[in-house]
């Protein structure tokens, strides 16, 4: 019989279930040893436990040692390092029935393992964090109803072209480039599903903000922006449905919940309704929640960089430099593809640069809603860090192209402003003491004073 190996049997089942630990937290879990062996060996067998990552949970290197023939509970000590999953493996110093040759020459593995998470512990401030962005979001969809025009959507609409091609780049276009780069990088599961999460999610009330501050066609930002958000209530499951399953999650065990998904999606598009019913039966009030626009806006992103960083510090641990890339590549590539997708589409450069925003500017609101809502720890948490890191990345470009095209303006002004208009004129017909037969008028605009009909023309000077 080959050196550690022996007849026999051993069983190892968790004494009570439970797979999940708290990041930063030590805990004990007890598995019942079952030892069987056929013929009376040398000393007990020894075992123990390792974890396949131990950046996401440490285990203590302690070997148990079972006696023969006997039933045995084994404390692990578990430590939780960071949120992600795990394997608990168990090893054997034997070779018996249920244990296998592995990687170890010294060990057998055990053929079962155990799933284990680490999650974080919800806290009253976490919970506020996602209640604040949800209020917030859907104050937006409020004021974006209330702005919306639907006699100005169906004008827009009625010359087809240029809302179709914005749409085919937000809906066909994004979903890809996402995916795309998850791929490229190999992100992890959850991190690849945020960021393909995002760029399905178009409608970025932003972008109508840009699109009038860089003079671009501010109607058809505001009819793709509300188009794009009715139509994410069936694009954004059909995309998660097909490559979202069936890819991204393809090797692993997570059910993605679409009912919480449409769910949210209806709720979030309910405010849009409700603010298009006010600006019809209440202008007055529409015209002052639209100037509250761009404090909202300014909220959300204060609100998300402050009370959002404060209460997810763990992001800036996920944040490594393939997430940093990718989530900032996400908006810059769909700005790229927008415009080229509008330039073959031959549409003017008013809508090119509308069409390039709009395709860049993701709803990352409605993403991280989506992610937090839907999906279960710590996946919920860890998805959640690219449409942060787009959001962050995003206004760089637009605030960049701002600032070049208020100087561009405030130097054409400068140049078409003349105080003097010099009127040159050539005539031979001038005296010879004039230089070169140039003459030089000055012109002073006087204003015209009227004093009555019958002083009609004597106030009239130049």
């Amino acid at each position: 019989m080959p050196h550690n190996a022996c007849a026999g049997t051993i069983e190892i089942k968790p004494h009570v279930h439970s797979d999940a630990i708290f990041d930063d937290e030590v805990k004990n879990f007890i598995f019942n040893v079952s030892l069987l062996l056929e013929s009376h060996e040398q000393g007990p067998v020894g075992v123990k436990a390792v974890s396949t990552n131990i950046e996401v949970a440490a285990v203590t290197d302690e070997i148990f040692l079972i006696p023969e023939n006997k039933q045995s509970n084994i404390t692990v000590t578990i430590y939780g390092s960071f949120l992600g999953e795990t394997v608990l493996r168990f090893l054997v110093n034997k070779s018996l029935n249920g244990t296998l040759r592995g990687d170890n020459v010294d060990w057998y593995d055990y053929t079962e393992t155990y799933k284990l998470v680490v999650k974080r512990d919800s806290r009253p401030i976490d919970t506020a964090f996602t209640v604040s962005i949800i209020i917030l979001v859907c104050l937006a969809n409020v004021a974006m109803g209330c702005k919306t025009d639907l006699d100005v959507v169906k004008s827009t609409l009625k010359r087809p072209i240029a809302p179709l091609t914005g749409l085919a780049s937000q809906f066909l276009l994004m979903p890809l480039i996402a995916f795309c780069l998850g791929l490229a990088f190999k992100l992890d599961a959850p991190l690849a599903f945020g960021l393909f999460a995002m760029g399905c999610s178009p409608g970025g009330a932003a972008s109508n903000i840009y699109t009038h501050l860089l003079d671009g066609d501010v109607s058809l930002s505001v009819t793709m922006t509300f188009v794009s958000t009715v139509a994410s209530l069936g694009f954004i499951p059909m995309w998660l449905y097909s490559l979202g399953i069936n890819y991204i999650y393809r090797a692993d065990s997570i059910k993605i919940p679409y009912q919480n998904i449409i769910t949210s999606l209806l709720g979030l598009l309910i405010p849009v309704g409700i603010g298009i019913l006010i600006q019809k039966k209440k202008p007055n009030w529409a015209k002052n929640i639209v100037k509250c626009v761009p404090y909202i806006t300014a909220l959300f992103l204060v609100f998300v960089f402050t009370v959002g960083v404060y209460a997810n510090l763990y992001i800036f641990k996920v944040m490594t430099p393939v997430v940093l890339i990718s989530g900032a590549l996400a908006p810059y590539l769909g700005f790229a593809f927008g415009a080229i997708v509008a330039f073959i589409a031959r549409q003017s450069k008013k809508n090119i640069l509308t069409i390039a925003i709009e395709t860049g500017i993701q709803n990352t609101g409605i993403a991280i809603v989506l992610l937090k809502v839907s999906l279960p720890a710590p996946d919920s948490d860890i998805s959640i860090t690219p449409p942060i890191t787009s959001a962050i990345f995003t206004p760089i470009p637009m605030v960049i192209a701002i600032i070049i095209h208020m100087i561009r303006k405030r130097m054409q002004k400068k140049t078409l402003h003349q105080p003097e208009t010099v009127v040159t004129m050539l005539d031979d017909t001038y005296p010879d003491n004039m230089d070169k037969n140039v003459v030089e008028m000055k012109f002073e605009e006087v204003p015209i004073q009227v004093k009555g009909d019958e002083d009609k023309g004597k106030g009239d000077h130049l």
